[in-house]
Order: C-alpha cells, then structure tokens, then sequence
C-alpha cells in the first residue's frame, strides 16, 4: 500500500467532505420538501398606481408590506376584488426585496430601498 502524505490526506478529506456536504444541503428527498411557513397580517389595505408594487398593507404602527400574488404576481386577484378602503386579513409567505434604484444607464423614479413583500396565499375582510 502506498504512503499519503499529511498535505495529500487533508486535500483528500475536505473534498470528501465537501461531497458529503453537497450532496446533503443540495439534494432533498421527495417526501423531505417542505411547504413555506405562512405568516398572518392584518391592517388597511391600500392601492398605489405607479410604485414599485401595486398593492400594500399599512399596519399599526404605520409600516407598509407590499402584497403579491401567490405566484409573486403584481396583480393578486384575491386583493383586486376588494371594495376599498378595507381592512384585511392577509396570509402568505414573507420576504424581502431589495431595489438598487436608478444609475445613469437605468434610471429609475425610485431611490434604492429595501422593500418587506408578502405573497398572499388567503385574505380576508375585516369587519
């Protein structure tokens, strides 16, 4: 049997476990996948016609939360059926975007910001 060197055995053992790690965090099981935690919000609903999202939730303390559609759309038709102004009840998934604003070759109205979304699964009108 050959001798490894100590430089040849560590090479060795952090592709090793560079594979091993891949393979893990990379690949999933069928059964594994899970489904995205769905947060609950409530608060006025508010329609902006020209910014970066149509639809948004003003919550108590004055926030505001872009809502999407499910599928990340900028019309969400649960929302466009609304009679406003309304109080709602939104779930769906939270994230956050960030908008780099304009530059010379871009230019956009908007300064760069970033912007807390949710993607509505459920909502409902608040009495």
């Amino acid at each position: 049997m050959e001798r490894m060197s100590r430089r040849s055995a560590m090479r060795a053992a952090t592709a090793g476990a560079v594979v091993v790690g891949t393979a893990v965090l990379g690949g999933k099981a069928a059964g594994d996948e899970k489904a995205p935690k769905l947060w609950t919000l409530e608060g006025e609903l508010k329609v902006h016609p020209k910014y970066l999202y149509r639809y948004y939730l003003v919550l108590g303390d004055g926030a505001k939360c872009a809502l999407y559609g499910s599928d990340h759309g900028r019309e969400p038709d649960q929302l466009t059926r609304l009679q406003l102004p309304a109080r709602i009840r939104a779930r769906g998934v939270l994230g956050t975007a960030h908008h780099p604003g304009g530059n010379r070759e871009n230019p956009s109205p908007f300064p760069e910001t970033w912007v807390l979304y949710m993607d509505v699964h459920e909502v409902e009108a608040m009495k």
